[in-house]
């Protein structure tokens, strides 16, 4: 198992270059779809909008009731569910169809979802599981109930599956139940996927289950630490889903974990294969507000979205990743190159210590790729960019303003660099009155002339080390990271300045002994024999001398 805990929690208010925003007066959980060139999605405000993916701008917009559940795709048309009880037909210009109102015909009082085949499109809500045809009529009522809870379906080519309560169902067009599981809790939100002869859902008992469709026997579990209400993606042999806990899984279809990744908050989008600067990705959606960018092979998180709502379901089209959030805003963000900005951290507060800006970057060109920073409204400047890594150092004093300051990054590579509005960003927070903190300097013992020694340099407040030092003495520097090398060519007592942005200049003295015989030693050394002598003659000789 291979696991990818180390960058999760550096990761703050990262973006790729925001293509275009859409704002919607409702919260947008739904995945989008595409259908005819348009992005297609649901809002809470009760309406479907069409988007054009270049730029955002509104095709058109219908009016279809409230809270729609999803939009799917079929007999080449738009579909949606509302949790009213409705479902309406959508064509290409954004007309209504035909409205079939359940609440009206059938008394149910909650919808849950719908899910089409080639022929049918099937229906689950709290009094009954319907099959509906394409002209909006109610073919039939294959399953009652009384006021229950169920999941969203999942339509097979002649049968449904879904959860109700503690047990999962698939029953057939003809309200043939064929198989019924139990589990210990109840299924929710995550809706059952059909795949390669298997069923995959989560459930209320933090495992995400396995059944064949033929019979329903379990063939696997994957036990987690909280609620799976994420809906999986089945995709190139693997399962790819969320939990409650924070973490990512992916799994081979025989439940066998590849790797987990782990987030700040819960995760309950349904996953979404993509790529991001050429590397092949999965996209989630927290309820961090974030959108991460996983890497396919090893869960490495190579880059992190934020936005001001938590994130619904992804989708990858033409280089962007496209997300919905309860904020009320359909973000679409470049997927070309893309940087992250791991240190510092969001809302840090900082003196006049240096800052040290690490990131990660990717591009779709490859090596060429240039990492721009720019602070508050300055210049844009090159860091110091390394295969996927990045560096620049920030002067406060010379830098900041005292306040709030938003440090902002991009990609530059040969095929183009990342255009606005937004950047990645990380704004902090500099009290240019803290004050300044203290170097302590330490050197290698038994110093000689001529022969180098090290001066380890560290913080004072935390004994960290420090890099980018200035040692210097006699009017001469030496810079180094974490400890600077130093030769003395004259035995001799020196005084070393040690200097580093944002901290009070520190000296330390060092005695820098002869190559030969140190003359302390020699001194000491001459001592040692008078003493010996002296009591040889008290002890020995002086009595022998006084006999005779």
């Amino acid at each position: 198992m291979k696991n990818a805990f180390a960058l999760i929690l550096l990761l703050s208010l990262s973006y790729a270059a925001v293509i275009w925003e859409f704002n919607s007066d409702g919260a947008i959980n739904s995945k989008p779809v595409i259908y005819q060139g348009m992005v297609i999605f649901p809002s809470d405000d009760g309406k479907v909008y069409a988007i054009n993916p270049v730029n955002g701008v509104k095709k058109w917009q219908t009016v279809v009731g409230k809270e729609p559940n999803e939009v799917f795709v079929f007999d080449n048309s738009i579909f949606t569910s509302t949790t009213n009880g409705k479902l309406l037909r959508i064509n290409n210009a954004g007309n209504l169809q035909w409205t079939l109102d359940l609440n009206k015909t059938q008394n149910i009082t909650r919808l849950y979802g719908a899910s089409a085949n080639d022929k049918y499109i099937f229906v689950t809500s709290d009094r009954g599981v319907f099959i509906i045809d394409k002209n909006g009529s109610v073919k039939s009522k294959i399953a009652s109930f009384n006021e229950s809870i169920l999941t969203p379906p999942a339509a097979g080519p002649d049968y449904v599956v879904y959860g109700k309560g503690n047990e999962l169902t698939r029953i057939n067009e003809n309200g043939v139940v064929q198989w019924k599981a139990h589990t210990e809790q109840s299924f929710w939100l995550s809706r059952p996927v059909i795949s390669g002869g298997n069923a995959y859902i989560g459930n209320l008992d933090n495992q995400m289950h396995a059944y064949l469709v033929s019979n329903g026997l379990e063939i696997w579990t994957i036990k987690t630490k909280d609620w799976i209400l994420s809906t999986p993606l089945v995709k190139d042999g693997n399962i790819y889903f969320g939990s409650n806990d924070g973490t990512v899984y992916a799994a081979s279809t025989s439940g066998q974990i590849r790797w987990i990744a782990q987030t700040q908050l819960a995760v309950q989008t349904q996953p979404e294969a993509g790529i991001m600067g050429g590397t092949e990705v999965i996209f989630v959606g927290g309820n961090d507000k974030s959108i991460y960018a996983l890497s396919k092979d090893s869960g490495e998180i190579v880059w992190k979205g934020s936005t001001s709502g938590v994130v619904g379901d992804p989708l990858f089209y033409q280089n962007s990743v496209i997300f919905g959030s309860q904020d009320g805003a359909l973000h679409a963000y470049s997927t070309e190159r893309a940087c992250s900005i791991t240190t510092p951290n969001e809302a840090d507060v900082v003196g006049l210590k240096e800052i040290v800006v690490k990131g990660k970057y990717l591009s779709q060109t490859g090596g060429d790729a240039k990492v721009l920073v720019k602070v508050n409204s300055g210049e844009w400047e090159e860091g110091n960019a390394t295969d996927g890594s990045w560096v620049y150092y920030i002067d406060p004093e010379k830098m900041l303003v005292p306040g709030i300051n938003t440090i902002s990054c991009k990609i530059v590579d040969s095929g183009g660099e990342e255009s606005g509005p937004k950047f990645t960003t990380v704004d902090v927070n500099h009290d240019p009155t803290i004050a300044l903190s203290q170097i302590v300097g330490t050197v290698s013992p038994n110093i000689l002339e001529g022969e180098p020694f090290s001066v380890f340099v560290n913080d004072g407040d935390d004994g960290s080390p420090l890099d980018r030092v200035v040692v210097s003495f006699d009017g001469r520097g030496y810079k180094g990271d974490k400890n600077v090398s130093i030769t003395i060519p004259q035995a001799g007592t020196y005084h070393l300045s040690i200097k580093k942005i944002g901290f009070k200049d520190a000296t330390i003295t060092v005695n820098v002994n002869s190559r030969g015989v140190n003359p302390i030693v020699l001194l000491i050394g001459v001592l040692l024999i008078v003493v010996i002598l002296q009591q040889i003659w008290t002890r020995f000789l002086k009595q022998r001398f006084s006999k005779r």
